[in-house]
């Protein structure tokens, strides 16, 4: 038989191979589908899933069974049911809310009542950001409460480890919340040193699904340190090395608050709710009320997460936009907006508002980079301004809202801390401690240039990458 019948046979039995087995996944592809349909977070979340295992079954079945099938009907109801039990985000009981105040509106979405008497000092940086961390712990007496999203095994983190363990052999009462993946997040060591002193420490939990607590989405974000309930710490930091300028890409900008006063009382009760789904147990009996004349400060923090009955983490970004008169500037690292938040965004800059935002020009991750520059002329069309910060990497979430409102957390302007992860913020209504932010983000300012290139102007290669980014803009 001639060599090139034998190919030809040989390739013949590999497409009917092809085809059979295209049969054979098109139906739980179908299946999947349809599930996808039913549970997924956002219509653009199953889209993405139903085309993937469609056209491609052999990839797509696969990767959905691993990455993608999560009942989020059934985990936003049981983490809902677990948060009404420390009173967070209870829907029957709306906080009141009056439309002269300029606070309102976030008590309504985060259910919690504005509060006055309190006081907020900014922490520049990670050394200065740490260097208090690390002394508010030393100090400690009755209780540390501990959550980040990133600990990394290096000097910062050894530190944090270092001082906690000390607590703990003091018979302080340490509790840490870290939402690390398996096998590739801190050493055992590291755990074990935390257990031995007597650290309480849990990891978030997600939905159920194929792979357990390999979570892509559904991720516990916040970042927290409480001490005594007296003073709490929040902001974009995690702990490691890379907050004091040791990391591949150099130095970094960010971010941290302490905060005093009644406001305290709601960051301990984020923090017990996320302790109570992790864990089932109720810590609340261990708090302290904080003092309830610390400054002149009104305040409301504001928990938000995908499993909240409303998007508020996009709604918080709308209603920036909303309340903002004459000014709104917004410090992100990733600027991958929300339909409905780049449309406030660009009414507030129509409306007259000075809108800036002020982004990275060091890139971290590329693909949130790239398709950044697809939005940048949607702001810079309806009147308002990108500024990229130069000197480093900025990762701080900051907005300041006229010269009384601030916010400052762990919330990126981006799709995925608008809807799918766990984020934390504080709002707070204060001219003189607005005034520290607004010279904190003028400075930054200083150190930025402003974008005046439109994206069709940029080289063809960076127009593509942009576009094509975008398209996976659900995910960023």
């Amino acid at each position: 038989m001639p060599e090139w019948i034998g190919m030809d046979l040989l390739q013949g039995f590999f497409e009917i191979e092809e085809l059979i087995l295209r049969a054979i996944l098109t139906i739980p592809a179908i299946a999947l589908a349809f599930f996808a349909i039913k549970t997924s977070r956002t219509p653009q979340g199953a889209v993405g899933w139903i085309v993937f295992m469609i056209a491609y079954p052999f990839l797509g079945v696969p990767a959905y069974l691993l990455f993608g099938f999560a009942n989020y009907a059934k985990f936003a109801e049981r983490r809902r049911a677990s948060d009404r039990r420390v009173g967070e985000q209870d829907a029957d009981q709306p906080a009141p809310a009056t439309p002269d105040d300029r606070l309102a509106v976030f008590s309504r979405l985060s259910n919690n009542p504005v509060t006055d008497g309190n006081a907020m000092h900014l922490l520049i940086d990670g050394t200065q950001t740490f260097d208090a961390l690390f002394a508010a712990i030393e100090r400690a007496e009755h209780y540390v409460l501990v959550q980040f999203y990133t600990i990394q095994d290096d000097e910062i983190g050894g530190r944090l480890r270092d001082v906690l363990v000390a607590k703990a052999q003091q018979g302080v009462p340490c509790y840490v919340l870290h939402d690390e993946l398996p096998f590739i997040g801190l050493p055992r060591r590291y755990w074990r040193a935390l257990d031995d002193a007597g650290v309480h420490n849990a990891r978030p939990k997600g939905p159920k699904r194929a792979l357990g607590p390999f979570q892509w989405n559904y991720r516990n974000h916040r970042k927290l340190i409480i001490v005594d309930g007296t003073h709490a710490y929040t902001g974009g930091l995690n702990c490691s090395k890379t907050y004091i300028g040791k990391s591949k890409i150099g130095a970094w900008r960010d971010t941290f608050a302490a905060f005093q006063g009644p406001v305290v009382d709601q960051l301990e009760n984020s923090f017990a709710a996320d302790w109570l789904w992790a864990t089932g147990n109720d810590m609340r009996d261990l708090l302290r009320p904080a003092p309830t004349d610390a400054g002149g400060m009104r305040a409301v923090a504001l928990p938000m997460g995908p499993t909240d009955r409303l998007n508020t983490g996009n709604l918080y970004f709308v209603a920036l936009a909303q309340r903002a008169r004459k000014r709104l500037w917004i410090a992100t690292p990733y600027f991958v907006p929300d339909s409905d938040v780049l449309a406030a965004l660009q009414l507030a800059a129509l409306r007259g508002v000075d809108l800036k935002i002020i982004v990275p020009n060091v890139i971290d991750h590329y693909l949130p980079y790239w398709a950044a520059y697809s939005y940048f002329d949607a702001i810079r069309e309806a009147g308002g301004e990108v500024w990229r910060y130069a000197p480093a990497f900025t990762h701080q979430k900051i907005a300041l809202v006229d010269d009384d409102l601030f916010s400052v957390g762990s919330v990126n302007l981006d799709i995925r801390s608008g809807l799918l992860n766990f984020e934390l913020t504080v709002m707070g209504e204060d001219r003189a401690t607005a005034a520290q932010v607004e010279e904190m983000l003028k400075t930054d300012l200083q150190n930025s240039q402003i974008m005046t290139t439109a994206l069709d102007d940029q080289p063809l290669y960076w127009r593509v990458l942009a576009r094509f980014s975008r398209l996976l803009a659900p995910q960023l």
